[in-house]
């Protein structure tokens, strides 16, 4: 069975379809020749700008990419002093932060150091008025208690005779 399509094959082949085979190879050899002849500059000139066209697409490509890497180098950099320079800004808040932190110490010591003051010159001022009130009481009741002794003690001739010599010493 598997010779069948072969047999069939070759039966089919008679002299004239060999003929008729050799002309349309050379119909087709002409064919192939005249298209070669005709379309071979336009094709060959196609093909060429189209390569062309592909190498200046690419040569592009290859200019974006070293543009693009140039750029993320620049970015990166850009980046990297952003970092640094916020690392000194936050260096310098927290200096700057530091500083009036000590400074509003330092007040607040003044403050407390000047309540202090005033507080021990309130308190000096109080003791030196209680003082001079306790002296004065102590100088009225001491001349009250001199009074009450001086009358009990000195009788009226007595005391005749200590005025006459008060008032001799404040004429003289």
């Amino acid at each position: 069975m598997t010779a069948f399509p072969v047999y069939s094959f070759a039966a089919a082949i008679t002299e004239e379809s060999i003929r008729t085979f050799g002309w349309r190879v050379a119909m087709f050899v002409i064919f192939a020749t005249l298209l070669y002849f005709i379309l071979r500059k336009p094709v060959k000139a196609m093909l060429t700008q189209r390569t062309e066209d592909i190498k200046s697409a690419l040569a592009e490509a290859e200019l974006a990419k070293e543009e693009a890497q140039k750029k993320v180098k620049e970015y990166e950099a850009k980046m990297e002093q952003l970092k640094k320079e916020l690392e000194v800004m936050k260096e310098n808040v927290k200096k700057t932060a530091e500083a009036e932190r000590q400074q509003m110490i330092d007040d607040a010591k003044k403050q407390v150091e000047q309540m202090k003051q005033f507080a021990v010159n309130m308190i000096d001022a109080e003791k030196e008025r209680a003082i001079v009130e306790l002296h004065n009481e102590a100088v009225e009741l001491a001349a009250a208690e001199a009074e009450k002794k001086l009358v009990k003690d000195i009788s009226g001739s007595k005391a005749d005779k200590i005025l006459d010599e008060y008032v001799k010493r404040i004429g003289e």
